[in-house]
């Protein structure tokens, strides 16, 4: 079984050229900032833009708190929704990404505590779709890196069960910063408390993966 490097888990992207790529990073951030500012306008189409760019990664981060494939569907949907309507009145187009995370973050939470069965279902449960797939969900990669894609299926589901492991906040880290690459300062506006205690988050779901992950792992 190939081992996952956790100094990047759970996916080792291969480095690229530093100048190629703020290159890249910086036209990706200038496009974005366009499709924000003209949504914000009221152009649908740019909002569009927009939505293909982040579904996924909402999604991600909405069924990790949820447990559902169909809830995290529908909240997902109405995190758009809701972030379209109040687009115009975000006055920093440029932290649009935190902002829309945060949007979804924070319909999540309500639609938790006002479902509350959902929080009382054992982290040991299965999730919905397990008698059509075996139980298991790959991660999903919105990177774009075909180096994510060396890592074998079977290494993809055992991260995945370990991820589906963590506690709630922890899991919510994870998936932030390990999946959708948010930096720890936008993921502490996401969460709504302090750099530090994302940072410790990390630092304790990363310990707890290392143990689960033993012997898939390397240092």
């Amino acid at each position: 079984m190939q081992a996952v490097n956790v100094g990047t888990f759970p996916g080792a992207l291969c480095p690229l050229n530093e100048s190629g790529a703020q290159r890249r990073n910086l036209a990706v951030e200038n496009q974005q900032l366009e499709w924000v500012r003209r949504a914000q306008a009221g152009d649908l189409q740019a909002f569009e833009q927009l939505f293909n760019q982040y579904q996924r990664g909402i999604y991600n981060l909405v069924y990790q708190m949820v447990r559902n494939e169909s809830d995290a569907s529908d909240l997902t949907q109405e995190a758009f929704v809701r972030a379209w309507k109040a687009l115009p009145r975000l006055q920093t187009p440029e932290a649009f990404t935190s902002w829309l995370f945060r949007v979804a973050t924070n319909l999540t939470r309500n639609w938790i505590r006002d479902n509350s069965r959902v929080r009382q279902e054992s982290l040991d449960q299965p999730y919905a779709g397990d008698e059509e797939d075996g139980g298991q969900r790959e991660i999903a990669d919105y990177s774009g890196d075909p180096a994510v894609a060396t890592h074998t299926r079977a290494t993809q589901e055992v991260v995945q069960k370990a991820i589906q492991g963590l506690s709630d906040d922890h899991r919510q880290v994870v998936t932030l910063h390990h999946l959708e690459g948010l930096p720890v300062e936008e993921i502490a506006q996401v969460m709504n408390c302090s750099v530090g205690t994302v940072k410790s988050r990390l630092s304790r779901a990363r310990d707890h993966l290392r143990r689960k992950l033993a012997g898939y792992v390397e240092g």
